[in-house]
């Protein structure tokens, strides 16, 4: 009686096993990935849900350092700067951002 009730359990085990092994597994995806390579020395980099910043590390570039936030209007599906930064700026001269 023992070893038949036994068996009965290790079958039950195995099928919840199958089971759980060939379950779907959840996948997590994003309209827009982390950061975006946009060209050369620009990136794009998701903040939030509506918020990405558009940041220029091209050395030769005239806007070096410039990371642009801008905000996802979803009304008239547009974007609208929030802030205009220069970390590189900030980095060589952190006296002038103390407050």
């Amino acid at each position: 009686m023992a070893d038949k009730s036994s068996k009965i359990i290790m079958t039950g085990i195995l099928i919840c096993l199958i089971i759980i092994a060939f379950k779907p597994v959840p996948s997590f995806q994003s309209n827009m990935p982390a950061s975006l390579d946009v060209s050369n020395g620009e990136a794009v980099v998701q903040l939030g849900e509506n918020r990405i910043a558009v940041v220029d590390t091209n050395i030769n570039s005239g806007m070096r350092g410039e990371v642009f936030a801008l905000e996802f209007n979803e009304d008239e599906e547009t974007f609208d700067l929030i802030g205009r930064y220069n970390y590189v700026d900030f980095f060589h001269n952190p006296k002038n951002y103390e407050q």
